[in-house]
């Protein structure tokens, strides 16, 4: 039984007609792996740890871990920029089944001040991913099938995706072009490639009092063959250092999240995903969590362009 399930996930990952990207429930504490244009948007050092486990206790449910670290370059003793460069690295391992990959990317993005306090910024991610898929491991009935054309496979292709970025205080909007070359995948499937998938994300940060604020955000997915997929998030933030909120993913789940803010530079986030699909017999249990380190330091704000950019 197993091996039919991991070879389900191969092909459904393989297939045209389906999601190959990782997904995550907290986008919103994770715009980087969105977006490659968010690469220098803070005014220090960005660093993201995270790990996603999908669907606890079905056999070859995907699992995903990643890392990323983003700042922006600025001329020694020029704290004030008008225009600025990001740069940034990132880094993702997802395994469902006997299938998965290892991405490891680069960015770079350039922004432009639009306004006193609105930026609009240009990024690209380019560098490679490595897709493994374990063909021996899985029980065929014809062992002549095409669609597996060989016992295992290790196969290494480039990868770029470029993006487009505005953010403000208070409000963000962009979109990004995952898998832009639409490279074919050798050896496994009949014409099997990568699909191009177009994110659209934005959210408003709503102040309702001194120190509390609403941000409600959206993500919106569209992948070649298969059905737009959306993810709509809202929540409630004190101070910037605490969060509960909700969210809905169209056809999967319903997500409960929160994050929390401790020793003045880190950040917690959880989500927890509650299956609304069919898969929900077998498991209703996603397990999300992401530290974020930003060591930023409390310069005069006079100094700074967008001292709290609205997706923090």
């Amino acid at each position: 039984m197993r091996y039919r399930i991991a070879l389900l996930f191969a092909l459904c990952a393989m297939g045209g007609s389906a999601q190959q990207l990782a997904q995550y429930s907290q986008y919103v504490f994770n715009q980087f792996s969105v977006n490659p244009a968010v690469a220098g948007s803070k005014d220090c050092l960005d660093i993201r740890l995270g790990y996603r486990k999908q669907w606890v206790g079905y056999p070859g449910a995907p699992t995903t871990g990643w890392a990323s670290l983003h700042g922006v370059l600025r001329a020694k003793g020029k704290p004030f920029q008008a225009n600025k460069h990001g740069i940034g690295v990132f880094i993702e391992a997802d395994n469902a089944g006997n299938y998965g990959y290892t991405s490891f990317l680069l960015a770079y993005a350039y922004h432009i001040q639009m306004s006193r306090s609105f930026y609009m910024s240009m990024g690209l991610f380019g560098g490679v991913r490595q897709v493994k898929l374990a063909v021996g491991e899985v029980t065929l009935a014809d062992y002549n099938d095409p669609v597996m054309g060989s016992r295992s496979s290790v196969l290494v292709y480039p990868e770029v995706t470029p993006g487009i970025w505005f953010y403000s205080k208070t409000a963000w909007a962009g979109m990004s072009v995952h898998q832009l070359l639409g490279n074919r995948i050798n050896d496994v499937g009949v014409d099997s490639r990568f699909v191009r998938h177009i994110m659209l994300s934005g959210g408003y940060r709503y102040r309702i009092g001194r120190k509390t604020a609403f941000v409600p955000s959206g993500l919106l997915k569209f992948a070649g063959g298969a059905p737009a997929a959306f993810d709509i998030n809202g929540m409630v933030e004190w101070n910037r250092i605490y969060g509960i909120g909700l969210g809905y993913r169209n056809g999967d789940a319903f997500v409960a999240m929160m994050k929390i803010g401790f020793l003045k530079f880190f950040q917690l986030g959880y989500s927890y995903d509650i299956t609304t699909s069919r898969l929900r017999t077998a498991s209703s249990n996603t397990h999300e969590v992401i530290l974020a380190i930003t060591p930023c330091r409390a310069d005069d704000g006079a100094k700074r362009m967008i001292s709290c950019p609205a997706f923090d």
